[in-house]
């Protein structure tokens, strides 16, 4: 068998647990299925990660630097808000549906567990940060003037996103969805917006 180095072996192991988990789930999501899974020995598994903890703590920290999603391009400066807002949106919503169901329950397990394990902090920070920056940037090149900080419009559109998937994960009605999803859009602009 060909030397693998422990960074490498490491990231291999990390991408399978992932798998795992969106096929399994956490509660099922063994340390022999991620070796399984990694086409590895038990034991190289068990020697990089000594504990299913140590396992599962790294693959909450790797959700923080591989992003979910590609963010929706910025506005154009003769677009109004609400209407950009609208079809971003929209555009999210096809690359999360367009995943495997498993794929977005197993991030909202993972993010419960991260809260549970104390590291919600910087799941929630980066999520933020990163969704601060699309929202700064496409008003910036707009020329939008937001009432709310871009923090809180951020903030407002992640709560309508997380609970309409969980909602579609629940009752997949991509047709309510769609409407549900415009009427979110609309709300977020007209708290965040004079036009």
């Amino acid at each position: 068998m060909p030397y693998v180095s422990s960074g490498i072996r490491r990231r291999q192991i990390v991408l399978a647990a992932r798998r795992v988990l969106e096929r399994r789930g956490l509660a099922r999501a063994s340390l022999r299925a991620v070796a399984d899974e990694a086409g590895i020995a038990l034991s190289t598994l068990q020697h990089v990660f000594k504990t299913r903890e140590a396992l599962f703590r790294a693959v909450v920290e790797e959700m923080l630097v591989a992003p979910r999603h590609a963010l929706p391009a910025v506005g154009g400066p003769d677009q109004r808000f609400g209407d950009w807002l609208t079809e971003a949106l929209q555009e999210l919503w096809q690359q999360l549906v367009g995943q495997e169901p498993g794929a977005q329950l197993a991030r909202f397990e993972v993010t419960l567990h991260a809260v549970r394990e104390g590291l919600a902090g910087s799941l929630a920070r980066w999520n933020q940060e990163r969704r601060e920056a699309w929202v700064d940037k496409t008003a910036a090149l707009a020329g939008w003037d937001l009432r709310l900080p871009a923090e809180q419009v951020a903030r407002l559109v992640s709560a309508f996103v997380d609970g309409l998937l969980l909602q579609y994960l629940t009752d997949p009605d991509p047709e309510r969805a769609a409407a549900d999803l415009r009427h979110a859009a609309r709300a977020v602009a007209a708290v965040a917006t004079a036009d």
